[in-house]
């Protein structure tokens, strides 16, 4: 890999690029399965409820323009994570799926990708992103919180035996 400062990050695209993002979604529904070993239940009710199957058969009617739009972050060629963001109304845009492979981090790429996505939502148009995550993914939640992302009032019906563990943030993008 080349020094940091190689890292680009731009938007997944081409059919090749956003099957790519594909991949990464499915890589992070796999490092969830490990981070939650012990409550299994939990990952596989949230890509349930999520529609995951039907999300990655349809990334680019949920993601890309107008729609949304789906970053990668790449180092000589090599995708190490990506971000997406998707409308839900004219004002509002919700961030997903956030995810950088373990062998890049430490580079700061989480931070990367959440600045670009914001600063492109903004550029769209968009005044507030939302997102949600469990309560114990404390590295994101730390990330997000880093950015100026507050708690929120729940916008997704989860299940209840997952609402607990549920946490809802948002932000205004002026100034993103």
């Amino acid at each position: 890999m080349r020094p940091d400062g190689a890292i680009t990050i731009r938007e997944a695209a081409a059919p090749l690029e956003v099957a790519a993002f594909g991949g990464l979604i499915s890589e992070y529904v796999a490092w969830c399965r490990e981070r939650y070993r012990n409550d299994p239940w939990l990952v596989e009710m949230a890509f349930s409820h999520q529609g995951l199957d039907a999300e990655l058969l349809n990334l680019t009617e949920l993601y890309a323009p107008p729609n949304g739009r789906m970053l990668i972050a790449e180092d000589a060629h090599e995708i190490l994570g990506g971000v997406a963001y998707r409308r839900i109304d004219r004002n509002t845009c919700e961030m997903k799926r956030l995810f950088v492979r373990s062998a890049a981090n430490g580079r700061g790429l989480g931070r990367k990708l959440c600045e670009a996505l914001m600063q492109t939502a903004g550029r769209d148009g968009f005044r507030t992103m939302r997102l949600d995550t469990t309560r114990d993914m404390v590295e994101a939640v730390g990330l997000y919180r880093s950015f100026g992302f507050r708690d929120a009032a729940p916008f997704a019906d989860y299940p209840e035996r997952m609402r607990p563990m549920m946490l809802f943030m948002a932000r205004d993008l002026e100034g993103a």
